[in-house]
């Protein structure tokens, strides 16, 4: 993490003290590793279960402009011997988001936020076949919000809060994957509608060798029957937190999509593992 500059939360926002320029990075890749033996009958099964994440974001604040993003993968398989691999859990969401001050009081900000979101492997949804970039989902928002950051007299905590309502344009490209028409009556192409977003950050190093990070985004986009069917909107929920010692740690992560596009149901992934941090 670099940093150039202190600052100071005021009651509704920050104030940068000397208008100086701040950066702000982190990254932080894991890996979960389940082995299991077992013989009955004389038949012996052994079983690997691996689970990768790689979580990471980054914050620039300047003096006029602000710009921050977000990136998490998340993919694990599980082997028997003897039958091929299942895909367990497999995420791909990248976040950019310029912002820019447009009222002073109260504090507010105008954001652009552009999000992709996709699988890395062969799977299925609904019987259908899934890979990279098959299906994506795009979303573009522009919203109005506040961004809170943590007063950093020290580098052992830094946190980041975002919020906003907005408008926002949204595309389902796929190939093989196929669209739930049915389910929704709305076009699975290209749809719009109102957004609200929140994001919170926090990375503390407890001490020397024990730290702490825990990531939460919750966005919500309505599509153009909202006021008809409010359960056509789409919303995701995306969270990882852990505690590591040096290299070592316990993690938890939850991903849960409703988008009537893709599935009549909720798309739920969630993982506690024990897991070696790169």
């Amino acid at each position: 993490m670099l940093s150039s500059q202190t600052l100071a939360i005021e009651n509704d926002s920050i104030k940068v003290e000397n208008r100086k320029k701040k950066v702000q990075f982190h990254i932080r890749p894991s890996l979960g590793l389940t082995y299991g033996d077992s013989k009955v009958d004389g038949i012996r099964t052994t079983n690997l279960q691996w689970l990768g994440t790689v979580s990471s974001n980054f914050v620039y604040i300047g003096t006029k402009f602000d710009l921050s993003s977000a990136l998490f993968i998340q993919y694990g398989e599980s082997k028997i011997k003897g039958q091929k691999a299942e895909k367990l859990q497999d995420a791909l969401i990248i976040s950019i988001t310029p912002s820019i001050a447009v009222i002073k009081k109260p504090k507010i900000r105008l954001f652009l936020e552009t999000t992709a979101e996709t699988n890395l492997g062969k799977g299925t949804v609904n019987n259908l076949p899934t890979s990279f970039l098959d299906p994506l989902f795009l979303y573009q928002t522009l919203f109005l919000g506040q961004k809170y950051y943590s007063n950093e007299k020290s580098d052992k905590t830094t946190w980041k809060l975002t919020y906003g309502l907005g408008y926002a344009f949204q595309q389902t490209f796929n190939r093989k994957s196929g669209i739930q028409q049915s389910l929704t009556g709305n076009m699975a192409d290209f749809e719009s509608g109102f957004s609200g977003i929140i994001e919170f950050n926090l990375n503390s190093r407890i001490t020397e060798s024990l730290s702490f990070l825990f990531d939460t985004k919750a966005v919500a986009l309505s599509r153009e029957n909202f006021l008809k069917d409010f359960d056509a909107s789409r919303r995701s929920l995306l969270v990882r937190s852990g505690l590591f010692y040096k290299r070592f740690g316990i993690e938890y992560n939850y991903h849960k999509v409703h988008d009537l596009n893709l599935s009549a149901s909720n798309m739920v992934n969630q993982s506690i593992m024990l897991t070696i941090t790169f």
